[in-house]
């Protein structure tokens, strides 16, 4: 999706799908071999399939891939990463009816700041990530969502940041993956003015941390007195 800070799509090149056949031929294989979990893995699963000589979803996929867990004994299915602008409806009915996939989804925010979601050519705005956010939760109510946050993208502001904030608390996160914008070199926010300066980086990432901390902390609480299934790896 060429987002304004990514370097992967100038290192990597263009998307590419795997056939659907040798995807599931490994499942099939990893089930066999005692594998309990496995893990789909794309920069925007949410485009799989488009690059194929007979085009198919991801969702369409993923169904196919919940089909081989039944027959292997494979018990639980989580894939990573989704671009919300593409979190498609078909996705969310799939995972719903999923006898082994993971109600878990990482759903990237990077800012709660519309002004700096365009800088970064995200091609959303918080109140679309909002709604997909909602779909999820409303088709299925015990769902975790985690999320990216870029701390100190150039031109940040406080009230920014503080929308980031804002969205955090919103959505209360099970898990945030926080990280300091980091310059890559050949990216077009390299060349973006108004660097934010490291002080004010750094002290904005430890409050958001502390944030996301309090929250996580709330959400492990909601669960104390049940009894669930845990994997250890």
């Amino acid at each position: 999706n060429f987002c304004s800070y990514c370097i992967v799509p100038y290192v990597r090149g263009r998307e590419k799908s795997r056939r659907p056949e040798d995807i599931l031929s490994e499942v099939r294989k990893l089930g066999e071999s005692g594998v309990k979990e496995i893990m789909l893995l794309g920069q925007n699963v949410n485009s799989y399939g488009k690059t194929l000589p007979e085009p198919m979803s991801f969702a369409e996929l993923i169904l196919a891939v919940d089909q081989v867990c039944d027959e292997t004994g494979i018990e639980r299915i989580r894939f990573m990463t989704s671009h919300p602008k593409d979190l498609s409806d078909e996705l969310i009915g799939a995972m719903a009816g999923g006898r082994h996939i993971m109600r878990q989804f990482h759903l990237p925010l990077q800012s709660g700041s519309d002004r700096i979601l365009k800088l970064m050519n995200r091609h959303y705005d918080s109140e679309t990530y909002l709604g997909r956010a909602e779909k999820l939760r409303k088709a299925m109510p015990d769902i975790s969502i985690s999320t990216d946050i870029i701390v100190g993208f150039p031109g940040e502001t406080e009230e920014d940041f503080e929308a980031t904030l804002r969205m955090v608390e919103r959505m209360r996160y099970d898990a945030a993956y926080t990280f300091i914008y980091s310059e890559r070199e050949g990216t077009p926010a390299a060349a973006f003015p108004d660097k934010v300066p490291e002080p004010v980086v750094k002290e904005r990432f430890k409050r958001l941390l502390e944030l996301q901390n309090r929250i996580a902390a709330e959400n492990c609480e909601k669960l104390t007195g049940r009894v669930l299934p845990v994997l250890f790896e």
